[in-house]
């Protein structure tokens, strides 16, 4: 049994293209501003570098291993706060690149999940090699957390809760300006049919693509499809999820015993 809300903070930011250095020391500045008692900092995805898709060589060159800097410096931050970080970074694992999405822990555990669908209109397909797993979930201070990159938001049955296995569904992005609405109503449907939490985070600025991302898209929804945090004057968004409202609202409206089963081929 839950016993106690969970403090998620969100960070949503413009990204310094391909400079990790830069978008590390600007993360480090967020999370000495965000609140007390945050339990868990969720970031957008490719946080430290942006949405590298238009060559493969230009991503290669600022691709990490997981012994690199981005997460050693992850490890030091989640440690220090006593949080767990969420995000994704441009990993180089054999010679491979893949959008690596990661949970890390402050007592040192941590999940990793390389994006299973690539968004091929962008390119993606091109520069990054396919995940092969299922997202992964994961149980965090009395909450199952289940995370997925950007375009896997696009797939219900991918992101599907079954039997409440989890209560908190986090989806990192890159997600244009030109697509906001799509964003917007597929993060509410995803908490609907789930009846689950979901922190959408995007980033906002502009890429040198001149991609546009919108600012004040990175929510906390809740079970019933409300918005019940969003950006306002920062880019720390912060929110307490309730375990007891959302048992309440399972026990009197439990839709979830009703749905089909299925197996996830993968």
């Amino acid at each position: 049994m839950i016993s106690r809300n969970l403090r998620v903070t969100l960070i949503e930011d413009d990204i310094v293209w391909g400079d990790r250095e830069a978008n590390i020391k600007q993360l480090e500045r967020n999370m000495r501003n965000m609140p007390d008692d945050t339990d868990l900092v969720i970031l957008p995805e490719l946080f430290t570098t942006g949405f590298m898709t238009g060559d493969r060589e230009q991503a290669a060159a600022v691709a990490e291993w997981n012994s690199g800097d981005t997460l050693h410096t992850l490890r030091q931050l989640a440690a220090q706060y006593h949080v767990g970080i969420i995000g994704s970074f441009l990993a180089n694992t054999a010679a491979q690149l893949y959008n690596r999405a990661f949970f890390i822990e402050p007592n040192g555990d941590e999940t990793y999940y390389d994006k299973r669908h690539l968004f091929s209109f962008g390119g993606e397909d091109k520069v990054f090699n396919q995940g092969l797993t299922a997202a992964p979930i994961v149980r965090f201070r009395g909450f199952n957390i289940k995370l997925v990159v950007c375009y896997d938001l696009r797939f219900p049955v991918f992101c599907r809760n079954v039997n409440n296995n989890y209560d908190l569904l986090v989806v990192i992005a890159n997600w244009p300006k030109s697509r906001e609405k799509v964003w917007r109503t597929l993060l509410a449907a995803r908490a609907m049919e789930n009846e689950c939490y979901v922190c959408g985070v995007n980033r906002c600025g502009t890429d040198p693509a001149g991609v546009e991302y919108p600012e004040g898209s990175s929510l906390v929804i809740d079970f019933k499809g409300k918005v019940v945090a969003q950006r306002m004057n920062s880019p720390i968004i912060t929110a307490d999820l309730s375990p007891a409202q959302l048992a309440q609202f399972r026990e009197k409206f439990p839709a979830w015993r009703d749905a089909d089963s299925f197996k996830l081929n993968i």
